[in-house]
């Protein structure tokens, strides 16, 4: 009887053992993030820099590839003009799908880099005016250190031009600049 639950408690481990082995290479990741927004060129000259939220998904095609979609909402005081005048305050959204590239893949140590590009929209909502959504282009990096099998900290440094008009925000591109902090969670 002994020797009967010794052998079903070794089968029952190496079948464990077995389905982990036999687990695909792919994985969804969700990411929540805070931070924030920097715009850059133009566009500083009508908002100032400001807190941001995100969110994030993603897929592991290989064990370098993924495909990454992330969005941003960054909150921007009006930036003050001489003479004591200020622009509105505006919120502007970023949904951006992308590419990314590990270049440092997580099971060779804590530490996973992802270089990352791609392309979306971002919404630009001014306070008692317009709201504008333009297409837009996006460069970053996800680098993420493990704290659990399936839980990261993630920093997020990313890079969002929009291509606006420049008559409904002021310049012909928009660059607004996420640098958030989260956690990326395995699912």
């Amino acid at each position: 009887m002994m020797s009967s639950i010794r052998f079903a408690a070794v089968l029952l481990l190496a079948s464990a053992s077995m389905a982990e082995a036999q687990e695909p290479a792919s994985r969804f990741t969700l990411e929540g993030r805070g931070g924030f927004n920097v715009p850059t060129f133009d566009i500083s000259d009508a908002v100032d820099g400001g807190p941001s939220v995100g969110i994030g998904v993603g897929y592991q095609l290989s064990p370098r590839l993924w495909l990454l979609g992330d969005v941003d909402l960054g909150f921007h005081s009006g930036a003050e003009f001489t003479g004591g005048l200020e622009a509105p305050d505006a919120k502007v959204y970023h949904y951006i799908a992308k590419v990314g590239y590990e270049i440092l893949p997580e099971g060779q140590s804590p530490w996973s880099v992802i270089l990352n590009a791609g392309g979306g929209a971002m919404t630009f909502d001014v306070d008692g005016g317009a709201s504008n959504t333009y297409p837009a282009i996006n460069v970053g990096a996800k680098i993420a250190y493990r704290l659990s099998p399936r839980v990261s900290f993630l920093l997020s440094p990313q890079g969002d031009i929009a291509f606006t008009d420049e008559d409904e925000v002021g310049t012909s591109n928009a660059w607004v600049w996420p640098f958030t902090a989260g956690f990326r969670i395995g699912l």
